[in-house]
């Protein structure tokens, strides 16, 4: 809807993309305790769940609390965008906004002119006034002409966008030298006294941490889809609603000898001429049609795919002769000329798709009735996984027997830190070493866990956390104390090798072959500060540059011999400048946020982003 309004630029498209244009309630006081209606006050508009809800509807998103805290940043995000509008002093006339109702072809009927009728369908459909509605577009405007005006402050000069394209498509000449710290272990002298002094300088690292063993019951979505069961009769139901909406489409091709309205019957008579000509070539010979499409169509958006404009349905989006005459031909004839308002059409069917047969339809019927019918089974098995789990606190065998769940144990300690490398939630990590979890024993309240999959879990031991004795830790000591002095001598000698080869002494170095490396493998090889320095080591007066990589497992001592540029940076500049602007944008849209967020009060309100039971 309201195509006249240009769509937002990354990263607002985004926000738009998931909100939709219509606020039905955003921001509407209810008769209520203060606070009990809303998230979050910005300005004066309200956030609430029920807004939350309508945003992810509108994306189509899953339920999770991932996706309703997605959907609440957006929201946020906009309410700071519509106060900071409105604050700064954006605004449009009442005659810009009527214009563009008038104008947008939502409400347009089959002649073409706006309908008054299908303007107050639409507002009866999405509960709004008229007033509401205009000011919806307003705000909109407000809010676009803001990100707009963010946006156009993003200046990029060829000086800029060259620098960026010799630093990161350059191929360099090099050969390497590293001082692996290995090489220096026997160097290192690992008396106890020595180790004991690290020891205590280092204790936070023999620290045994916090650990549990953990069993817990997964309740799964996909699981519980599996399990559903589709009738033929649902299937038939299924199937008659989703196909009524299927319209019959063909694939069409067409040659189109464009010709201006008003234009001179003489012009129009030599434009037409043209097109028969190239008609009677077709007669002759219609496997020739997109070749000469290609060569003749004044359609720049098919001509060069042999005219074909796709599948098409017969649903009045075409002109009216075209479309008649298309869905008039059989497959593969082509029609003489059709004249319409954009000019003189030849016409060729390349394909015709029919309504889809049930069997055709059924797997995919299947699947989403069996995900509708699991969705609501879901909702109600989370619900009575509560309260199994809250009236059986000390053991997950009845909880499991009841929802005939499989009770998993695995052996292995838990910890924080090998928990967030497992990829385990936030969340559960944090439910699991709760008081009420860890010290009580007691089962957790359902834990989202993601991919819309909610585990109860219970912890079955404790390890409380401890440091080692020097003498339990011994052998780790002494590993990481020869692995500390080896990696500080290593450094030493590699800086020490810089400066020399600096100073034209290269004797004595264990060079590596002479290699190219581009960009590419420099940036995907290194850490970010190494790429830099590299970046910035370029030969001069035909000698080599050097520059020692130090955030590397071992220093890397590079000998840059020559830097090759790309060749056709004058060609890439445009689109590197945009790449670019297009970066300063999106740090420009972070920092106005910023700004909004400290400018705009906010207040918080009784509700949650995630409610119990989501």
């Amino acid at each position: 809807m309201f195509v006249t309004v240009e769509k937002y630029k990354t990263p607002a498209k985004i926000l738009l993309g998931l909100i939709a244009i219509t606020f039905v309630g955003f921001g509407v006081s209810t008769v209520a305790a203060p606070g009990s209606d809303y998230i979050v006050e910005v300005g004066d508009q309200k956030i609430s769940n029920y807004d939350v809800d309508v945003a992810l509807q509108n994306a189509q998103a899953a339920e999770g609390q991932d996706a309703r805290n997605s959907a609440f940043q957006a929201l946020l995000q906009r309410a700071l965008l519509v106060a900071g509008a409105k604050k700064m002093g954006f605004a449009v006339s009442q005659e810009q906004l009527k214009k563009v109702i008038v104008d947008d072809p939502t409400f347009h009927g089959q002649d073409g002119k706006f309908s008054q009728d299908l303007f107050n369908q639409y507002l009866s459909q999405n509960n709004l006034s008229e007033d509401q509605l205009i000011d919806n577009i307003s705000s909109e405007f407000a809010v676009q002409n803001l990100v707009n005006l963010i946006g156009s402050g993003a200046l990029i000069s060829d000086a800029q966008a060259k620098q960026l394209l010799e630093a990161t498509q350059a191929e360099r000449t090099i050969r390497t030298v590293s001082f692996s710290p290995e090489q220096f272990f026997s160097q290192v002298k690992s008396d106890d006294a020595a180790l004991r002094k690290y020891y205590d300088a280092n204790k936070k690292n023999y620290i045994i941490p916090q650990a549990a063993k953990i069993e817990f019951v997964a309740l799964s979505l996909q699981d519980m889809a599996e399990k559903q069961t589709v009738t033929e009769e649902d299937l038939k139901k299924a199937y008659e609603q989703a196909s009524a909406a299927v319209k019959p489409a063909r694939e069409i091709a067409h040659i189109l000898f464009s010709v201006q309205q008003g234009a001179p019957d003489n012009v129009r008579a030599s434009v037409k001429a043209e097109a028969e000509k190239v008609l009677a070539q077709l007669k002759a010979n219609p496997n020739k049609f997109a070749d000469l499409a290609k060569q003749y169509s004044d359609d720049e958006g098919s001509a060069g795919n042999g005219g074909n404009l796709g599948y098409l349905p017969q649903d009045g989006g075409l002109l009216k002769a075209f479309e008649d005459r298309a869905f008039a031909l059989p497959k593969d004839e082509i029609s003489e000329l059709v004249e319409t308002e954009a000019g003189y059409h030849i016409i060729k069917i390349l394909n015709i798709r029919e309504k889809p047969s049930l069997e055709e339809m059924r797997a995919q019927l299947e699947s989403e009735l069996k995900q509708k019918n699991a969705t609501a089974a879901f909702k109600a098995a989370k619900e009575q996984l509560a309260d199994e789990a809250f009236n059986h606190p000390d053991s997950l065998n009845d909880v499991a027997k009841t929802m005939g769940l499989k009770i998993e144990a695995p052996e292995d300690w838990l910890t924080k830190e090998n928990g967030k490398a497992a990829g385990m939630p936030d969340n559960l990590i944090d439910v699991i070493f709760s008081d009420d979890v860890l010290k009580q024993k007691h089962n957790s309240e359902p834990v989202d866990v993601g991919e819309n999959v909610v585990w109860v879990v219970r912890v079955k031991d404790v390890r409380e956390q401890s440091t080692q004795s020097f003498e339990q830790a011994k052998d780790f000591v002494k590993t990481d104390y020869v692995n500390s002095e080896a990696v500080k001598l290593a450094e030493k000698k590699a800086q020490n090798a810089l400066a020399d080869a600096q100073k034209g002494k290269l004797e004595g170095l264990n060079w590596s072959a002479v290699t190219q490396m581009t960009a590419e493998t420099a940036r995907q090889s290194m850490p970010p500060e190494d790429y830099s320095r590299l970046v910035k080591a370029r030969p001069a007066q035909n000698k080599p540059a050097y520059v020692l990589l130090s955030n590397l497992p071992a220093p890397v001592l590079v000998e840059v011999q020559s830097v090759k540029m790309p060749e056709d940076i004058s060609q890439q500049l445009p689109a590197v400048k945009q790449a670019m602007r297009e970066g300063q944008g999106n740090s420009s849209y972070s920092a106005l946020l910023g700004y909004l967020g400290s400018i705009i009060k906010q207040k918080q309100g009784a509700q949650n982003v995630n409610p119990t039971g989501i």
